[in-house]
C-alpha cells in the first residue's frame, strides 16, 4: 500500500464515522452525502492497487448509503402514502439503493478471502437489495405493468435465497422471503386467495376456482391479515373488499347455503367486521379505502341498532361494529396531533405552517352516530332485570363505555391509553399491528429540548396549549351532546346503572359518567346539564350568587303545587312505585358519578340539588329499600361523598343515626364494602371511632370478609383467563377513583383501621373474624395471597396493600417524627407547643391515651419479624414487580426500608426477592422528579439490606448490581444523611468480600465518589467514608490513590484530628496502617509537613485504639529502614515506647486504672508492639 493510498483511506473512514454519527441522529440526507464523498475518496484511487481494506470499505460505503436511501423511502411513504407524483421519486430512490447494492457486492465478490466483517456486509447488502426489490414492486406506478412487477419480486427472493444459503439465522431475511412469496402466489396462477375469496362472496367465482363455504372464504381472509396485514388489506381495499365486507356486516352473505344455518350467518356478519377492524388498524388503508363514504359510521350505528332491537340480537356482532367505530375515531385522533405538530419550528420560532398537502383534512366521525350506537349498546345491558339476564348483556354496554372512552378522550395520555385498549381489546387484535405513533411522543423530551433554540421550546409549548385547548373543547363538546336531554346519553346510562344486577358494570358505568363530567371545566355547565335528571328546578340553588332568587322561585313553585295539590296526590297514586324508584335511583348514581368526577358539584347535589334539597331523605329510602340494586347504589354514593370532605357532615348523621347499619350486615359484600369505607372514613375523620375498640373491631371484621368476595377474586384470575380482554373503560384521568370491587373497598377499611396500634397488632398475630370457616386463612395471609395474584401489581388494590404493609411495619410516633422531616420545628417542639394551651385534665387523658396506643419499638421489631415469617416481602416484591403507578412503587420502597431498619429480617428480605427487585428497578436514562425519587428510595433499600449482610450470601450477580445502585446514591445531594450512611456502610461491607466487589467500586469511579463524602456536614457520613476506603486497602488504585502526598495530607489531617472526630480519626489510621508496607507511599508519608505532629498527637492521645493503629504504623515504617527508620526516630517514638513499657510492663497501672477487658487486651498488644519498637530501633 501506497502512502497516498493510506491517507486517502483514512479520510474515506474519518467521513463514513462521521456519515455513522449522522444517521444516528436522523440526519440522514447528511449522512448519504459523507458516504458520498468517502467513496469519491476511494474512487480516486486505481482499481489496480486497491487493497482488501480499500474493497471492504467501500463495500460498506455502499451498504450504508443503500440504507440510507431505504430510509429516504420509509419517510416518503409514511408522509405520502398516496401522492401519485411522490412515487415517481420513490422508484428513483429504490433503483438508487439497488445501483449501490450491486456496486457494493461487485467489491465483496472481488476478494478471494473472506473476512467475518466483510460476511456481515454481504448479508447486509444482499438483504437491502431483496428488500428495495420488494418496495419496488409495490410502488402504485408500476403495478400497471405485470411484468415488472413480477420480475422485481423474482429477484427480491432470489437475493434472499442467496443470503439464507450462508446466514441460516437471518430472522429478518426469513421474515421478508415470507412476505415475498406470498406476493409470489398472488402474481402466479392469475389471482390470489384474497381476491378469488372476495370473487367467491360477490358471487362471481367459478365452482372450481375455490372449494369452501363463504364461512371459509371469510377465514381466508382473516388468515391472509394475520399473515401479512399490510399487504392483505391493500388488496382487500383495491379489490372493493370495503363495500363487499360492509353489506355482508350488515345483511349477510347473498348464498342460499348459508342461509340454513342463522349462527352462520351471524359469524359471517361478525367476521367481516373483524377484517375491516385488522384493515383499519392501518392508516394508510383507512385514507384510501375507509373514509366516511365508503364506510359511513351511521351504517355501523344502523347494524347496532337493529341487534339490539331483535329479541335475539347478536351481541357480537354489536361489539364488532363499535370495535370498528372505535378504530375510526382513534385513527381521526391520531391524525389529528400528527397534523397538529408536524410544522415545522424555526429558530426564530416561527411555525411553518402545513398546507396540506403532508397531512390532508379527513372528516371526522360524526357525532351522532357514535352516540347512536352508544346508547343502542347501552340500552341493551338494562334488558331483563328480574329474570337475572342482565349478566349475559353485559358485554355490549362495556363495549359502548369503551367507545364513549376513546371519543372523549382530553388530552394526548387518554389519546394513547384509548388507542392501546382498542387494539388490545379488538376481537381482531389476533391479526392486527399497532400501526400509530404514541401521540404523547409530539411532546419534546428534555434532550431534545436541549438541542433547542428557546423561542422554538417556547412556540412548541404555546403549540402544545393551542391543542390541549382544541382538544378539550372538542371532547366538551362530545360530552354536551351525548348527555342532553334531548340525545339522552346521560338517561341511558343511568337506567343501566339502576336495572343490571352485575355490580361491577354499575361501577364502571358510574365512573364513565364521572370522567364525562370532569371534562366539562365549569361548575355551572355541569350543574346545568344534571338539573333535570337530580330533579332540581333551579341549578342555582345553593349558589352564592342564585341564592335568593332560587328561594323566590321555590317560594313561587311551592304555592303552585300547593293549588294544585289534590291534582298533585292523584297522579302520585297513579305512578307505579317501580317507576318512583328508579328516578331515585337514577339521582343517586348521577350523585355519586358526581361525586367521583366533579366533588364539589357531587356536594352541591347532595345538599341542593338533588330533588331540591332532598337528597339525604331519599338516600336513606334508597338504603331500607330491601333492592340489592338500590341499596348498592345507596353504597357507592356514601363511600364517595366519604372521600370528599366538604360532603362528609352530610353523612356524619347517618352514621351516628346508625342508618348504615341496613348496609353493614347485608348479604350482598358489594353494599357492605362501600357502607364500611363510609363508616371507617367518616368515623376516625371525626374521631368517634378512635375512643371505641368495639367498633373499629367490628368494621375490621367487615373488611376482612371482603377480602374473600367471590368479585374480587374474579378480578385477581382474569390475567389466566384468555378471552378476557382489556377494556377501554380503563383509561387513565385525573380523578384517582377506578373502578372498585368488594376486595377493594375492603383493603381501603383496613388501610384506614391500620393506622391504630391495636389493630396492627391484630393483623400480625394472626386475625381472623369470629365464626370464620376454621379452614379459612387469617387477614396476613389473606392480605399476602391477594398481593402475590398475578394482576394485583397493576390493580387499584395495589396502593391499598402497599399502605398496609407500610403501616404495619412502623409505629405511630415514628410516623409523626417524619411529617415534621424538613420542617422548621421538631415533633417534640410542637407536643410542647400544643401542651401550653391545654388543661391539666386534657394533658392528663392524652397522656393516658398514649399509654393505650403506645406501640413501642420492641413491639415493632415484634411486628417486622411476623411480617417477615408471613412472606410480606415477596408480596411487596410481588407487587413492586406489576406495578406501574409510581405512588404504589413509593409507598412499596418505603415499606420495604422500614422493614430493613430491623437487621434480624435482612436475610430474609434477600431470601425473597428484595434486593434483586429494588436492583431491577429501572426509570430511564432521564427520571423525572418523582422517578428520581422512587429510585432514592430502591437504593436505600439496597443499602440497608446490605449493612451487616454477609456478601458471601449473595449471588455474584446481586453483589456486583449493588455497587452501582449504592454509589449513585452516595453522590444524591437530595438523599438523606442517614442515606449517605448507610450506603457507604454497605460499601464497606462489600469492599471487605474481596477484589471481585473492589474492582466493580473502583470501576463506579468508587474512590472520587467515597473521598467526596469524606468531607460530608454530618460526623458519621464522614466516618462511614473513611472506613470505606480503608477497606479498598490494598487494591492497586486504591494504593495509586494514597501515593500522592495531596492525598496523604487529607489522612494525615483525619487522623490527628480525634478529638472531634475520632471515627474518622481512627478509620484514617488503621487505612495507613494497612498501606505502608508499600514503600512508596512509606516514602510520601514521611515527606507529609505534618507527619510529626500526627505521630506524637496519637502516641500522647490516651486513647488505646488509636494508639495500637498509630504503632502498627511505625512498625512498618521502621522495617523498610532508612530515611523511614529515621523519620520514626525524628518523632521521639522509640522514647515513648521504652517509656511506656516500663510503666505498664508488670501490669499494675492498669488494674489501678481500671480498664475495661476488651481495652485490656488492647493494651496488652499495645506493649508488644512498644517492646518490638523499641528492639527494632537498638
Amino acid at each position: 500500500m501506497t502512502m497516498s493510498t493510506s491517507s486517502t483511506v483514512v479520510k474515506a473512514q474519518e467521513l463514513k464515522n462521521q456519515g455513522n454519527d449522522a444517521f444516528r441522529m436522523g440526519q440522514i440526507h447528511q449522512a448519504l452525502e459523507l458516504y458520498s464523498s468517502a467513496l469519491d475518496n476511494l474512487s480516486n484511487e486505481s482499481k489496480t492497487t486497491t487493497t482488501q481494506e480499500h474493497n471492504e470499505l467501500a463495500a460498506m460505503l455502499f451498504s450504508n448509503r443503500a440504507m440510507c436511501r431505504l430510509k429516504q423511502y420509509d419517510n416518503i411513504k409514511i408522509q405520502h402514502p398516496t401522492d401519485p407524483v411522490i412515487s415517481m421519486n420513490q422508484q428513483s430512490i429504490l433503483s438508487g439503493c439497488i445501483k449501490d447494492c450491486t456496486e457494493g457486492l461487485r467489491y465483496v465478490e472481488s476478494q478471494l478471502v473472506s473476512s467475518s466483517s466483510l460476511v456481515t456486509t454481504k448479508s447486509k447488502l444482499l438483504y437491502r437489495r431483496a428488500k428495495a426489490y420488494y418496495h419496488l414492486s409495490t410502488v402504485e406506478d408500476l403495478q400497471t405493468n405485470r411484468e415488472d412487477v413480477q420480475s422485481n419480486i423474482n429477484l427480491s427472493a432470489k437475493d434472499l435465497l442467496s443470503l439464507l444459503s450462508f446466514d441460516e439465522s437471518n430472522t429478518e431475511a426469513s421474515e421478508l422471503l415470507r412476505t415475498v412469496k406470498q406476493k409470489y402466489g398472488m402474481m402466479g396462477g392469475g389471482r390470489s386467495k384474497v381476491a378469488r375469496a372476495l370473487d367467491y362472496l360477490r358471487g362471481t367465482a367459478g365452482n372450481k376456482e375455490i372449494e369452501t363455504t363463504p364461512l371459509g372464504c371469510l377465514r381466508i381472509l382473516q388468515a391472509s391479515l394475520a399473515d401479512d396485514a399490510m399487504t392483505s388489506s391493500e388488496e382487500i381495499g383495491r379489490n372493493g373488499g370495503v363495500s363487499l365486507l360492509l353489506s355482508i356486516a350488515r345483511h349477510g352473505v347473498n348464498d342460499p347455503s348459508s342461509q340454513k344455518d342463522a349462527s352462520e350467518r351471524v359469524q359471517c356478519r361478525i367476521a367481516s367486521l373483524h377484517i375491516l377492524s385488522a384493515c383499519c388498524s392501518h392508516d394508510s388503508f383507512i385514507i384510501k379505502y375507509a373514509s366516511r363514504d365508503c364506510l359511513p359510521p351511521a351504517t355501523l350505528a344502523q347494524i347496532v341498532e337493529e341487534e339490539e332491537h331483535q329479541l335475539d340480537g347478536s351481541t357480537d356482532t354489536a361489539i364488532a361494529s363499535m370495535a370498528l367505530l372505535i378504530r375510526l375515531i382513534v385513527h381521526w385522533d391520531h391524525r389529528e396531533v400528527m397534523r397538529f405538530f408536524a410544522a415545522k419550528i424555526e429558530e426564530d420560532g416561527t411555525i411553518v405552517k402545513d398546507d396540506g398537502a403532508l397531512f390532508p383534512h379527513v372528516p371526522e366521525v360524526d357525532s351522532s352516530s357514535v352516540c347512536r350506537v352508544a346508547i343502542a349498546a347501552l340500552s341493551w345491558g338494562g334488558k331483563h332485570p328480574e329474570e337475572g339476564t342482565a349478566s349475559t348483556t353485559t358485554a355490549t354496554p362495556r363495549a359502548a363505555l369503551d367507545l364513549l372512552s376513546a371519543w372523549t378522550a382530553s388530552d394526548l395520555e387518554a389519546l394513547d391509553a384509548a388507542s392501546d385498549a382498542c387494539f388490545d381489546s379488538s376481537p381482531s387484535t389476533a391479526f392486527s399491528n399497532k400501526q400509530f405513533k404514541k401521540a404523547v411522543c409530539a411532546k419534546i423530551t428534555q434532550e431534545e429540548m436541549r438541542t433547542m433554540k428557546p423561542r422554538q421550546v417556547a412556540a412548541h409549548r404555546k403549540r402544545e396549549v393551542e391543542y390541549r385547548t382544541v382538544n378539550l373543547q372538542r371532547a366538551v363538546q362530545h360530552v354536551s351532546m351525548f348527555c342532553n336531554q334531548e340525545t339522552g346519553g346521560l338517561d341511558a346510562m343511568l337506567v343501566l346503572c339502576a336495572r343490571t344486577n352485575d355490580h361491577r358494570l354499575r361501577r364502571e358505568v358510574g365512573l364513565q359518567i364521572g370522567r364525562m363530567m370532569a371534562v366539562l371545566e365549569e361548575q355551572d355547565e355541569v350543574k346545568k346539564l344534571v338539573a333535570g335528571v337530580l330533579g332540581c328546578r333551579d341549578w342555582k340553588m345553593g349558589n352564592e350568587s342564585g341564592e335568593g332568587a332560587g328561594g323566590l322561585e321555590r317560594l313561587t313553585i311551592e304555592e303552585l303545587d300547593e293549588e294544585k295539590d289534590e291534582e298533585g296526590r292523584r297522579e302520585e297514586k297513579e305512578n307505579d312505585s317501580e317507576v318512583e324508584m328508579l328516578a331515585i335511583m337514577k339521582r343517586g348514581q348521577l350523585t355519586a358519578s358526581l361525586l367521583i368526577g366533579k366533588p364539589d358539584v357531587g356536594t352541591w347535589a347532595l345538599k341542593h340539588g338533588w330533588s331540591n334539597g332532598n337528597g339525604v331523605e331519599e338516600l336513606k329510602q334508597l338504603i331500607s329499600s330491601n333492592d340489592s340494586r338500590a341499596m348498592s347504589i345507596a353504597s357507592e354514593l356514601v363511600s364517595e361523598a366519604a372521600s370528599v370532605e366538604s360532603a362528609r357532615p352530610l353523612l356524619s348523621r347517618l352514621v351516628e343515626e346508625g342508618t348504615l347499619d341496613d348496609l353493614l350486615v347485608h348479604p350482598d359484600a358489594d353494599v357492605r364494602s362501600g357502607a364500611a369505607s363510609c363508616a371507617a372514613k367518616i368515623g376516625l375523620a371525626s374521631k368517634a371511632l378512635s375512643e371505641d375498640e368495639g367498633e373499629v373491631m367490628e368494621l375490621l371484621d367487615v373488611a376482612i370478609e371482603l377480602l374473600f368476595d367471590e368479585d374480587g377474586n374474579e378480578t385477581l384470575n382474569a390475567s389466566n383467563n384468555s378471552s378476557k380482554k382489556t377494556s377501554l373503560s380503563k383509561v387513565p384521568h385525573t380523578n384517582s377513583s377506578t373502578e372498585t370491587t368488594s376486595m377493594d373497598r375492603g383493603i381501603e377499611v383496613i388501610t384506614y383501621l391500620a393506622s391504630k396500634t391495636f389493630v396492627k397488632n391484630k393483623i400480625v398475630n394472626g386475625y381472623k373474624p369470629k365464626g370464620s370457616p376454621p379452614n379459612r386463612k387469617t387477614a396476613i395471609q389473606r392480605l399476602v395471597e391477594i398481593a402475590c395474584a398475578p394482576t394485583s401489581g397493576d390493580a387499584q388494590m395495589a396502593y391499598g396493600l402497599a399502605g398496609i404493609f407500610n403501616l404495619l411495619a412502623v409505629s405511630t410516633e415514628t410516623l409523626q417524627k417524619e411529617a415534621f422531616v424538613g420542617k422548621e420545628i421538631t415533633k417534640e417542639q410542637y407536643d410542647q407547643l400544643q401542651a401550653l394551651g391545654k388543661t391539666e385534665e386534657e394533658k392528663e387523658v392524652e397522656a393516658k391515651k398514649g399509654e393505650k396506643e403506645s406501640d413501642n419499638p420492641q413491639a415493632v421489631t415484634d411486628r417486622i419479624q411476623k411480617l417477615a415469617n408471613a412472606s410480606v416481602p415477596r408480596a411487596m416484591v410481588k407487587l413492586l414487580e406489576g406495578s406501574k403507578s409510581d405512588s404504589t412503587q413509593q409507598k412499596l420502597l418505603e415499606g420495604m426500608g422500614r422493614m430493613a431498619s430491623e437487621q434480624s429480617v435482612r436475610g430474609v428480605m434477600i431470601q425473597q426477592g428484595c434486593l434483586s427487585a429494588c436492583l431491577q428497578l429501572d426509570k430511564g436514562d432521564k427520571p423525572n422528579e418523582t422517578e428520581k425519587k422512587i429510585l432514592r428510595h430502591a437504593r436505600s433499600c439496597v443499602a440497608k439490606m446490605l449493612v451487616t449482610t454477609n456478601p458471601s450470601i449473595l449471588t455474584v450477580s446481586q453483589r456486583s448490581g449493588s455497587i452501582g445502585p449504592l454509589m449513585k446514591l452516595v453522590k444524591d445531594n437530595d438523599a438523606l444523611d442517614l442515606m449517605h450512611f448507610e450506603a457507604l456502610l454497605s460499601l464497606t461491607n462489600l469492599a471487605g468480600f474481596g477484589d471481585e466487589t473492589k474492582n466493580r467500586i473502583i470501576a463506579s469511579s468508587g474512590i472520587s465518589v467515597i473521598s467526596y463524602a469524606m468531607f460530608s456536614d454530618h460526623e458519621m457520613v464522614r466516618q462511614a467514608a473513611t472506613e470505606a476506603l480503608c477497606n479498598m486497602v490494598p487494591h492497586p488504585q486504591m494504593m495509586e490513590y494514597l501515593r500522592k502526598e495531596d492525598n496523604l495530607k487529607i489522612w494525615v489531617a483525619f487522623a490527628s484530628d480525634y478529638e472531634e472526630n475520632f471515627g474518622c480519626a481512627r478509620a484514617a489510621v488503621g487505612c495507613l496502617a494497612m498501606a505502608i508496607p508499600d514503600p512508596d507511599i512509606a516514602s510520601a508519608l514521611i515527606r507529609t509537613s505534618n507527619f510529626r505532629d500526627m505521630i506524637r498527637t496519637l502516641m500522647e492521645c490516651g486513647q488505646v485504639e488509636l494508639m495500637h493503629r498509630v504503632l502498627v504504623l511505625i512498625s512498618g515504617l521502621i522495617e523498610h529502614g532508612g530515611a523511614c527508620r529515621e523519620a520514626v526516630v525524628a518523632t521521639g517514638a522509640g522514647a515513648f515506647c521504652e517509656a511506656y513499657v516500663a510503666s505498664y510492663h508488670d501490669g499494675q497501672n492498669m488494674k489501678e486504672l481500671s480498664f475495661s477487658r476488651a481495652e485490656q487486651r488492647t493494651i496488652s498488644a499495645i506493649l508488644r508492639l512498644a517492646k518490638d519498637i523499641v528492639n527494632m530501633l537498638r
